[in-house]
């Protein structure tokens, strides 16, 4: 029999109610271990175990010991991609995360331990300090050629991969100063519109989205962290696929 939605909201607008479903992830634990750990008062821990085993999402065993669902990981595995916008609300009020593909949007809590970029001077500095400590391949993503970037990864060493996804209509800065040589190893493929700015190596990524009016906003967010450089990757590897490739495009 199935649940209508608002219930579950219900359930999980009670923080105590979240820090316990956190809590028995990968876990079964007695009521009286769960209230001691997370220093709730028996009662009200009984209370709201209750109140989760009735919307299923949380159960008891023949020994007395709770733990999760398979209904109930599931919800606690989506709970991030909320906690992630609700932390950064002001900042989606403003910009427009529909023109990435849904599928990502719904795995949008895998950047739930990123930093943000508050301006964008710091954003830059983050640009140029990824292309810099790149070791083994460079991922760009953007809507305006930076110049020091180009000028960065033209020294790169032959070994390290770069690919580049740009509009339709750029161009290098005329000012560039580039060994043509390392340029031609750049992998560079086009775009009709840019819907996100990426920068990404190994280790880092920088992300950004555009402002509602579809204008990329440069200030974005540090991904240092597995499930969120795989996100990008994933990310920058679906607009690869889609991307055209124009020969001496650099």
């Amino acid at each position: 029999m199935g649940m209508d939605v608002s219930l579950l909201f219900l359930e999980l607008s009670n923080i105590d109610r979240v820090r316990i479903l956190k809590f028995l992830e990968g876990r079964k634990m007695k009521l009286s271990h769960i209230a001691r750990e997370l220093n709730f008062s028996v009662q009200e821990t009984h209370r709201n175990l209750q109140r989760m085993i009735k919307v299923g999402l949380v159960d008891r065993d023949k020994d007395g010991s709770y733990y999760l669902t398979s209904f109930g990981q599931c919800i606690l595995t989506l709970l991030p991609s909320f906690s992630f916008l609700c932390k950064h609300k002001d900042y989606f009020l403003t910009h427009d995360l529909t023109r990435i593909p849904r599928s990502f949007l719904e795995r949008i809590g895998e950047l739930a331990r990123t930093r943000f970029a508050p301006d964008l001077f710091t954003a830059i500095n983050l640009i140029e300090a990824i292309i810099r400590e790149a070791e083994k391949y460079v991922l760009i993503i953007t809507e305006h050629v930076l110049l020091s970037g180009i000028e960065m990864l033209s020294m790169k060493p032959p070994g390290i991969i770069v690919k580049i996804i740009l509009p339709s209509r750029a161009s290098l800065p005329r000012k560039a100063k580039v060994d043509n040589r390392a340029a031609r190893r750049f992998n560079v493929r086009f775009l009709d519109s840019i819907d996100v700015a990426l920068v990404q190596n190994e280790k880092r990524a920088g992300i950004a989205f555009p402002y509602l009016t579809g204008e990329i906003d440069y200030r974005g967010f540090l991904v240092e962290d597995e499930e969120g450089l795989s996100w990008c990757r994933d990310l920058f590897q679906y607009y690869w696929d889609k991307a055209k490739l124009i020969r001496d495009a650099v």
